[in-house]
């Protein structure tokens, strides 16, 4: 069903808000395996809900992309600097959809260990190299953080409009 001028399609829509919720539970998952003990098997569970998320999150931003290419988007809103601004946050999303899962996929396997996926091991991309595992981890770490603050951005400008401008951009994405 195309969207109306006012409406993401229901597709696009639920894919938002798919995305909102696995990124936050890899989050949540990571942040809580950092207060348990190193080589606990609580540790090692969070880590592979953790890591399984953040798969799904791989494998859901491509059906994104194509959703974004199949379903036309309402128009943008507001003033040139707002939609420039939203556009890059847009651009920042996507680009971390794909980002942190690649790069913690590698890192894993830059470690020396296979990645599953479900009952899958997935195919090695790169050899066991020390260095390589640890500037990984570290874009992946500094990526992780930024997410924090680029979603604020995202979510501050969407209150912005719906409750400063009162255009009523939240109801474009329910």
């Amino acid at each position: 069903m195309p969207p109306s001028p006012e409406r993401y399609a229901r597709p696009s829509v639920v894919l938002h808000w798919l995305m909102f919720l696995l990124f936050a539970g890899a989050l949540a998952a990571i942040e809580y395996k950092g207060t348990l003990p190193k080589g606990s098997a609580g540790r090692a569970l969070f880590t592979s809900i953790h890591m399984m998320l953040g798969q799904c999150i791989l494998l859901f931003a491509c059906v994104r992309v194509w959703a974004r290419w199949r379903y036309t988007a309402p128009a943008n809103i507001g003033a040139a600097w707002q939609i420039a601004s939203a556009k890059l946050v847009h651009w920042v999303l996507y680009a971390i959809m794909f980002a942190m899962p690649i790069s913690g996929i590698l890192f894993v396997q830059a470690a020396g260990k296979d990645v599953t996926f479900l009952t899958w091991t997935l195919p090695r991309f790169v050899a066991e190299n020390p260095d390589l595992k640890s500037t990984l981890k570290s874009a992946h770490e500094f990526v992780g953080n930024a997410v924090y603050f680029i979603v604020g951005l995202h979510i501050v400008g969407a209150l912005w409009h719906q409750f400063v401008h009162r255009d009523k951009l939240l109801t474009r994405m329910r």
